[in-house]
């Protein structure tokens, strides 16, 4: 069984990572006790959380999807009156040997398109952003164009989710520590805080993994002074049979909401069978 963002996510044995994580950490600590040499300008040693912490984001950036896919769907925004507004959004995942992009098409209704945002995914290195706004160009928009490095804190369309939100950059951050494990939609969870080396955007998020099928079900992120600036969940997932045979389980809806404007937004998938 599969569960994913853009696609099946893979089911992971996260007790064998974190039992592995555990024995290196205390290999460490009695290499420590026994008066081993620390050597300067050496890898820190990280305790059994961040061992941890680190082996699970580094597994969740490996998951990649099944196949390449596109879905049409609704990105819902909702202002701090409760004013609603709509906006047609075709998402394309494409596929390949060096990893995958996701392609959000969204439009202003019949006014034609009004952003094509691009998050180009390896696995490895961090999420690679491509932007193309209203303009003058043939298909209603300008050319894609990279995203500068630290410009990745900026809304989508208008919308509540940020360029890095749709990219999962916090997985790609170095410092990552497993927090503690508890209950989060129902489902038992690893709680995962991922703190941002740099000034760009968030200051840290913890997120909660779901600890049988590895599925991120909700996040939060924090200013510097650990104030609740965004809080992130997914919502519904379908299961259906793909060309193959294979029962795949796709994620129906995506909501983030903006804590301190108090403007919510929601992606809305349209899956085959709705």
């Amino acid at each position: 069984m599969k569960i994913g963002l853009a696609g099946a996510c893979t089911v992971l044995e996260i007790g064998r990572l974190a039992l592995r994580a555990g024995v290196r950490a205390l290999m460490m600590s009695v290499l420590l006790l026994l008066g081993a040499p620390v050597v300067p300008g050496a890898e820190p040693i990280l305790s059994a959380a961040q061992q941890e912490g680190r082996a699970l984001a580094a597994d969740l950036r490996q998951q990649r999807p099944a196949q390449s896919m596109t879905n049409s769907g609704i990105l819902r925004l909702r202002d701090a009156r409760g004013h609603r507004r709509d906006l047609p959004v075709l998402v394309t995942t494409l596929t390949g040997d060096e990893g995958w992009r996701i392609i959000y098409q969204i439009r202003d209704g019949t006014n034609g398109v009004l952003e094509t945002f691009v998050v180009r995914l390896t696995g490895t290195n961090g999420p690679e952003y491509e932007v193309a706004e209203r303009g003058t160009g043939a298909s209603g928009t300008d050319p894609l164009k990279a995203v500068a490095a630290g410009a990745s804190a900026v809304p989508v369309a208008g919308s509540d989710f940020w360029r890095c939100d749709l990219g999962l950059e916090f997985l790609h951050w170095p410092e990552q520590k497993v927090a503690k494990q508890e209950m989060s939609n129902g489902r038992l969870c690893w709680a995962l805080d991922s703190f941002n080396p740099g000034t760009n955007g968030y200051a840290s998020v913890r997120s909660w993994i779901d600890a049988e099928f590895h599925a991120l079900l909700r996040a939060e992120a924090y200013d510097t002074q650990r104030r609740k600036v965004k809080e992130f969940s997914t919502g519904n997932f379908k299961q259906i049979t793909a060309k193959d045979g294979r029962e795949m389980w796709f994620l129906k809806d995506i909501h983030i909401r903006d804590e301190f404007k108090n403007t919510r937004t929601d992606l809305i998938y349209d899956l085959p069978g709705d």
